[in-house]
């Protein structure tokens, strides 16, 4: 379970560059993200439910004036009520994956991370359980060398392909797919137009559903950690980077749910910008810190973020202020308490993160991939229950779960009950 964290900011970061190519090519308009981090640590049983700035005190309650329960939006899937699968790419898919001789597929990606290897070792392991030769490639930063090898792989009867480029390139991929005669899907780089609608169906890990299950959780479990508290003295701190749009526009979702959770405190919710720090622990620290000095007048406080460095940064800052007791801490990701965990090391505020399977994420890939080899599935047709009608490409969400101490030693078990489930078609069983 190791090296999660590192999914997620990569996934997140290429959502960010895609948008920003797109952007450049077509508009000047700035657009926003968020990015937070967290540590967890002790105690109660949890129930899971699924302003921007430039200086040490870049943080403004956000959106100033904005009434709570309004905000921004998204194009996305409700991953709350997950669409029951209508078996067209998925293992579950009423087809002999050995009647066949072996596919070849390959997974092309733009340069190696700790991301690229999970996905590498996953999309190996799915090689034995529906039948296909693989191979990877490392373009090493190159788009050249990724486009060629692209042709080069071809030519030896690679026709399926895990693409994930630089978002800088990946129109030049998605051209080349089409000229070489592949059958392909992206790995983690969105491939979204200027609405926000899918030019390829892909997997994602949903931005607004990542926020709503951090305030979810937040809403359900804070009583635990903090008791019955006066709502109306509660602040969010929300960590963010303006300079890229996912984690903003994550950010922004965070906001809004917290001001129509809580409307008697909309007026406390904050963004924190980190983007003259960085995205690690001294950035949530060294924003966090001055923030918390400006405002004693709220007396507790959520910390929710897209990049567990930075939140385990901004619960340290609370633990130094002195309010790890009032305060309450989730991220997007849950390495960073996992380590801690199994080391048995405090991780004061920092409560929970939200944390999914690769293997898990890799299915839909390898399968929908096989769907169009097939002929099963076009692009068009693949996916039919994760079909917006008014779009043309499915986009799958893949289920995460919160983790917390009470639970985060049961998640292997989890994800090896799920695969044994696929396996031999029983029921799936909750995350948990």
């Amino acid at each position: 379970m190791k090296k999660s964290i590192a999914i997620l900011l990569a996934l997140l970061l290429a959502a960010t560059l895609f948008a920003c190519s797109k952007e450049s090519e077509n508009t000047n308009t700035n657009t926003n993200t968020n990015t937070n981090t967290n540590t967890a640590s002790d105690k109660p049983t949890d129930s899971n439910g699924s302003s921007e700035g430039a200086s040490n005190d870049s943080a403004v309650s956000t959106p100033p004036g904005e009434p709570a329960g309004t905000g921004p939006s998204v194009n996305e899937p409700n991953v709350s009520a997950a669409p029951s699968r209508e078996n067209l790419g998925w293992y579950t898919d009423d087809v002999d994956w050995f009647a066949r001789d072996p596919y070849k597929i390959a997974f092309l990606y733009d340069r190696a991370s700790a991301t690229a290897d999970l996905l590498d070792g996953a999309l190996q392991k799915w090689s034995a359980r529906v039948n296909f030769t693989y191979t990877s490639y490392d373009a090493d930063s190159n788009a050249d060398a990724f486009i060629n090898t692209m042709g080069v792989l071809s030519q030896q009867g690679y026709t399926g392909m895990v693409l994930n480029p630089d978002a800088s390139y990946a129109d030049r991929v998605k051209q080349a797919a089409q000229e070489y005669g592949i059958t392909w899907l992206p790995g983690f780089v969105p491939l979204l137009d200027m609405n926000g609608d899918p030019i390829w169906p892909q997997n994602s890990l949903g931005i607004k559903y990542q926020a709503d299950l951090m305030t979810n959780w937040l809403r359900e479990n804070y009583k635990s950690y903090l008791g019955d508290i006066d709502t109306s003295k509660l602040g969010l701190i929300s960590t963010s980077q303006y300079v890229v749009p996912v984690l903003k526009l994550a950010s922004d979702f965070c906001i809004s749910n917290f001001q129509e959770d809580y409307p008697e405190a909309a007026a406390n919710a904050f963004e924190v910008d980190t983007v003259n720090f960085g995205f690690d622990a001294n950035a949530g620290y060294d924003s966090v810190a001055p923030f918390l000095a400006a405002h004693p007048e709220i007396e507790y406080w959520f910390v929710v973020g897209s990049i567990e460095d930075v939140v385990q940064g901004a619960s340290r800052a609370i633990d130094a202020a002195g309010l790890t007791a009032n305060t309450l801490a989730i991220s997007s990701g849950a390495n960073l308490l996992m380590d801690s965990w199994l080391s048995n090391t405090e991780t004061g505020c920092y409560k929970a993160g939200i944390y999914y399977s690769m293997e898990i994420y890799a299915e839909p890939l390898v399968c929908g991939i096989i769907a169009m080899l097939d002929g099963r599935a076009t692009p068009e047709t693949l996916w039919p229950e994760w079909k917006d009608p008014n779009q043309e490409y499915p986009v799958v969400v893949v289920q995460s779960t919160i983790l917390t101490v009470n639970n985060y030693f049961t998640y292997d078990d989890y994800v090896q009950a799920y695969l044994s489930a696929i396996e031999n078609g029983t029921e799936l069983p909750k995350a948990p």
